[in-house]
């Protein structure tokens, strides 16, 4: 079967268009709109805990999972366990509380099964999390904030989401859409749907409120001449992504990292044997962070 046989049950291919962005994305979850309302809120170096344990609590189910994820081997400590949204975003302090609960929703919203994409949510979970503990930690390795770069590798993934959405609702034969002549991941998504899930991330992670920073990284990482001394950070998302793939942690098979040039990573700072401690810290939290 060609992929020009797979005809969407309404409509046509997805464009740039914002509403028709704005159609899927929201159709994810509606725990979009309380995490966008967090990350205004953290911003505000005025909002206290309690403020946004408020705006947790709009969504019972994030709620639950950010206790949930507090208390599991990524963040636990040897306190006791923490029973509110209060105590787990104490545990973890301010400049922590994007991370935890960009954590709990990313592992809330991937389904068991991505029928487009032909993988588990497992899989999915567990290559977002090495990629954004690989971002993170070449991002320390350099002198960058680490955490804004966690936020970057966990968010880079997102648009996969909403256009494995957008197909199993639209596309009559979802489980069998055609990769044979794709060259890459983002080849075979724009062909397949008309965007590509870095176009939609980049949607997503603005309308979220995330920091700008975070969306025009995520946009030049697809770029393989992007310039480490204009955008460092997408040099960093590019390391980790490849990190993925030659660990066998990729998001599909079809994904393709960018080459990992030694003057590219000097020009950033890394040094190539740093790579095999950041790869051995990085496996290990993604085991850790999908254990339940």
């Amino acid at each position: 079967m060609s992929i020009e046989t797979i005809r969407p049950r309404t409509g046509t291919h997805l464009t740039n268009d914002p509403d028709c962005l704005l159609a899927i994305t929201e159709s994810i979850s509606a725990t979009g709109q309380v995490l966008a309302l967090l990350n205004v809120a953290i911003s505000n170096p005025r909002t206290t805990i309690t403020e946004l344990a408020a705006i947790l609590r709009r969504d019972v189910m994030l709620s639950a999972r950010v206790v949930r994820t507090a208390n599991s081997a990524f963040f636990f400590n040897k306190n006791s366990a923490c029973k509110t949204i209060e105590e787990a975003l104490q545990r973890v302090g301010m400049r922590e509380i994007a991370r935890l609960v960009a954590t709990a929703t990313m592992q809330g919203l991937a389904p068991n099964r991505l029928r487009a994409y032909g993988i588990t949510g497992d899989q999915f979970n567990r290559s977002v999390l090495f990629t954004a503990a690989a971002s993170q930690l070449l991002a320390k390795e350099v002198g960058m904030d680490s955490n804004l770069a966690y936020l970057s590798g966990l968010m880079r993934p997102l648009g996969i989401l909403s256009l494995n959405k957008w197909a199993e609702q639209s596309l009559v034969h979802v489980d069998h859409l055609e990769w044979q002549d794709a060259t890459s991941l983002l080849d075979w998504e724009k062909r397949t749907f008309g965007v590509n899930h870095i176009e939609v991330s980049c949607f997503i992670t603005r309308k979220w409120a995330f920091p700008a920073l975070i969306s025009e990284s995520i946009e030049k990482s697809s770029d393989q001449l992007a310039c480490p001394a204009e955008s460092p950070l997408a040099l960093v998302l590019q390391t980790a992504e490849t990190l993925a793939e030659s660990n066998r942690v990729a998001l599909h098979a079809k994904q393709q990292g960018i080459h990992l040039r030694k003057e590219r990573l000097e020009a950033l700072g890394i040094k190539s044997v740093q790579l095999i401690e950041i790869t051995r810290n990085a496996l290990g939290y993604s085991r850790i962070a999908t254990t339940p």
